[in-house]
Protein backbone atom coordinates (compact mmCIF):
# COMPACT_ATOMS: atom_id res chain seq x y z
CA UNK A 1 0.00 0.00 0.00
CA UNK A 2 1.50 3.42 -1.27
CA UNK A 3 1.38 6.10 1.86
CA UNK A 4 -1.12 8.85 2.18
CA UNK A 5 -0.88 12.54 1.50
CA UNK A 6 -0.35 14.58 4.26
CA UNK A 7 -2.02 18.95 3.67
CA UNK A 8 -0.98 20.94 6.30
CA UNK A 9 -3.29 23.64 7.02
CA UNK A 10 -3.10 26.93 9.00
CA UNK A 11 -6.31 28.46 9.94
CA UNK A 12 -8.18 31.25 8.39
CA UNK A 13 -7.17 34.88 9.54
CA UNK A 14 -8.45 36.35 12.54
CA UNK A 15 -8.76 40.24 13.54
CA UNK A 16 -6.40 39.39 16.23
CA UNK A 17 -3.81 37.89 14.63
CA UNK A 18 -1.78 40.20 13.51
CA UNK A 19 -1.67 42.66 16.33
CA UNK A 20 -1.73 40.69 19.42
CA UNK A 21 -0.90 37.17 20.98
CA UNK A 22 -3.67 35.23 20.51
CA UNK A 23 -2.37 31.61 21.49
CA UNK A 24 -5.35 29.41 23.28
CA UNK A 25 -7.87 32.54 23.02
CA UNK A 26 -10.98 31.27 20.87
CA UNK A 27 -11.47 34.36 18.51
CA UNK A 28 -13.36 33.51 15.28
CA UNK A 29 -12.31 34.13 11.77
CA UNK A 30 -12.54 37.58 10.14
CA UNK A 31 -14.11 38.54 6.89
CA UNK A 32 -10.87 37.70 5.46
CA UNK A 33 -10.49 34.66 7.47
CA UNK A 34 -13.94 32.81 5.96
CA UNK A 35 -12.78 34.27 2.09
CA UNK A 36 -9.83 32.41 3.19
CA UNK A 37 -11.34 29.18 4.29
CA UNK A 38 -14.34 29.60 1.13
CA UNK A 39 -11.00 29.78 -1.33
CA UNK A 40 -9.21 26.98 0.50
CA UNK A 41 -12.01 24.43 0.85
CA UNK A 42 -12.47 25.19 -3.60
CA UNK A 43 -8.76 24.62 -3.85
CA UNK A 44 -9.01 21.03 -2.37
CA UNK A 45 -12.26 20.08 -3.57
CA UNK A 46 -10.45 18.13 -5.84
CA UNK A 47 -7.73 16.46 -3.33
CA UNK A 48 -8.33 13.26 -2.00
CA UNK A 49 -8.78 14.17 1.63
CA UNK A 50 -9.84 11.21 3.96
CA UNK A 51 -9.94 12.23 7.08
CA UNK A 52 -9.25 15.51 9.27
CA UNK A 53 -7.74 16.48 12.21
CA UNK A 54 -8.38 20.06 13.91
CA UNK A 55 -6.91 22.21 17.02
CA UNK A 56 -10.12 22.68 18.97
CA UNK A 57 -9.77 26.02 19.18
CA UNK A 58 -13.02 28.03 17.01
CA UNK A 59 -10.58 29.75 14.62
CA UNK A 60 -9.22 25.89 13.84
CA UNK A 61 -12.64 24.00 13.92
CA UNK A 62 -14.31 26.76 11.59
CA UNK A 63 -11.29 26.15 8.74
CA UNK A 64 -11.82 22.39 9.34
CA UNK A 65 -15.34 21.64 9.72
CA UNK A 66 -16.07 22.91 5.47
CA UNK A 67 -13.52 20.52 4.28
CA UNK A 68 -14.23 17.73 6.31
CA UNK A 69 -17.50 18.46 4.99
CA UNK A 70 -16.67 19.21 1.67
CA UNK A 71 -15.05 15.65 1.44
CA UNK A 72 -17.23 13.35 3.75
CA UNK A 73 -14.40 13.07 6.10
CA UNK A 74 -14.79 12.36 10.12
CA UNK A 75 -13.20 15.40 11.63
CA UNK A 76 -11.07 14.81 15.00
CA UNK A 77 -10.18 17.49 17.25
CA UNK A 78 -6.99 16.88 19.10
CA UNK A 79 -5.77 19.51 22.44
CA UNK A 80 -2.10 18.67 21.03
CA UNK A 81 -2.67 20.82 17.94
CA UNK A 82 -3.58 23.99 19.94
CA UNK A 83 -1.01 26.86 19.34
CA UNK A 84 1.18 27.45 22.05
CA UNK A 85 -0.36 28.81 24.77
CA UNK A 86 1.26 32.25 25.77
CA UNK A 87 0.30 32.51 29.58
CA UNK A 88 0.54 35.82 31.18
CA UNK A 89 1.38 36.90 27.52
CA UNK A 90 -2.28 36.34 26.00
CA UNK A 91 -3.85 39.00 24.37
CA UNK A 92 -0.47 41.18 24.89
CA UNK A 93 -0.35 43.49 21.53
CA UNK A 94 2.72 42.73 19.50
CA UNK A 95 3.60 45.76 18.76
CA UNK A 96 4.64 46.71 22.52
CA UNK A 97 6.13 43.52 23.29
CA UNK A 98 8.50 41.25 21.29
CA UNK A 99 8.75 37.74 22.65
CA UNK A 100 11.53 36.27 20.73
CA UNK A 101 10.24 32.81 21.73
CA UNK A 102 13.30 30.71 20.07
CA UNK A 103 15.83 32.56 21.71
CA UNK A 104 13.47 33.73 25.64
CA UNK A 105 11.35 30.46 25.44
CA UNK A 106 12.56 27.61 23.49
CA UNK A 107 12.56 25.59 26.36
CA UNK A 108 11.94 27.96 29.53
CA UNK A 109 7.80 28.54 29.89
CA UNK A 110 6.54 31.81 29.30
CA UNK A 111 4.84 32.35 32.87
CA UNK A 112 1.52 30.62 33.40
CA UNK A 113 1.98 29.13 29.46
CA UNK A 114 4.29 26.79 27.28
CA UNK A 115 7.72 26.91 26.01
CA UNK A 116 8.03 26.08 22.46
CA UNK A 117 9.73 22.20 23.31
CA UNK A 118 6.16 21.83 25.73
CA UNK A 119 4.17 22.32 22.03
CA UNK A 120 6.68 19.73 20.31
CA UNK A 121 5.92 17.14 22.59
CA UNK A 122 2.24 18.02 22.87
CA UNK A 123 2.37 17.78 18.79
CA UNK A 124 4.24 14.24 18.74
CA UNK A 125 0.79 12.49 20.41
CA UNK A 126 -0.74 13.91 17.53
CA UNK A 127 1.77 13.17 15.04
CA UNK A 128 2.12 9.39 15.65
CA UNK A 129 -1.55 9.22 15.22
CA UNK A 130 -1.54 11.28 11.71
CA UNK A 131 1.64 9.09 10.19
CA UNK A 132 0.16 5.76 11.25
CA UNK A 133 -3.32 6.90 8.73
CA UNK A 134 -0.27 8.11 6.55
CA UNK A 135 1.37 4.82 5.95
CA UNK A 136 -2.25 3.01 5.86
CA UNK A 137 -2.55 5.21 2.57
CA UNK A 138 -4.85 7.58 4.07
CA UNK A 139 -5.02 11.26 2.92
CA UNK A 140 -5.12 13.55 6.17
CA UNK A 141 -5.62 16.92 6.38
CA UNK A 142 -4.59 19.07 9.66
CA UNK A 143 -5.95 22.35 10.47
CA UNK A 144 -4.07 23.99 13.14
CA UNK A 145 -1.77 27.01 14.06
CA UNK A 146 1.82 28.30 12.98
CA UNK A 147 3.45 27.16 15.77
CA UNK A 148 2.01 23.92 16.39
CA UNK A 149 1.86 23.27 12.16
CA UNK A 150 5.63 24.24 12.38
CA UNK A 151 6.49 21.28 15.11
CA UNK A 152 3.73 19.14 12.97
CA UNK A 153 6.00 19.60 9.98
CA UNK A 154 9.20 19.01 11.37
CA UNK A 155 8.87 16.19 13.09
CA UNK A 156 6.90 14.70 10.16
CA UNK A 157 10.19 15.79 7.83
CA UNK A 158 12.08 13.36 10.36
CA UNK A 159 13.95 16.78 11.88
CA UNK A 160 14.93 17.28 16.03
CA UNK A 161 13.45 19.87 17.65
CA UNK A 162 16.01 22.16 17.10
CA UNK A 163 16.20 21.67 13.75
CA UNK A 164 13.01 22.76 13.31
CA UNK A 165 13.36 25.85 14.94
CA UNK A 166 16.22 26.87 13.12
CA UNK A 167 14.49 25.69 9.61
CA UNK A 168 14.05 28.72 7.49
CA UNK A 169 11.65 27.23 4.83
CA UNK A 170 8.15 26.79 6.91
CA UNK A 171 6.25 29.35 7.79
CA UNK A 172 2.87 28.60 7.56
CA UNK A 173 0.33 31.93 6.77
CA UNK A 174 -3.31 32.25 7.29
CA UNK A 175 -5.76 29.90 5.33
CA UNK A 176 -2.85 28.44 3.43
CA UNK A 177 -2.09 24.62 2.59
CA UNK A 178 1.35 22.90 2.29
CA UNK A 179 1.44 18.81 1.10
CA UNK A 180 3.91 16.73 2.04
CA UNK A 181 3.44 12.94 0.81
CA UNK A 182 4.01 10.56 3.35
CA UNK A 183 5.88 10.35 6.49
CA UNK A 184 9.24 11.63 5.78
CA UNK A 185 8.82 13.08 2.74
CA UNK A 186 9.98 16.95 1.94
Amino acid sequence: MSAGRLYLVRHGRTAGNQVRYVGWGDDPLDETGREQVRALTADLAAEPIDVVYASPLRRAVDTARPLAETHAAPLHLRDGLKEIDYGAYQDVLKAERKLRLRRNHRVERMPGGESLRDVFDRVAVVRAEVEAGLEAGRHVAVVAHFWSLRMLAGQVDGLSFDEVLDRDDYSPGNGVATTRFGAGAR
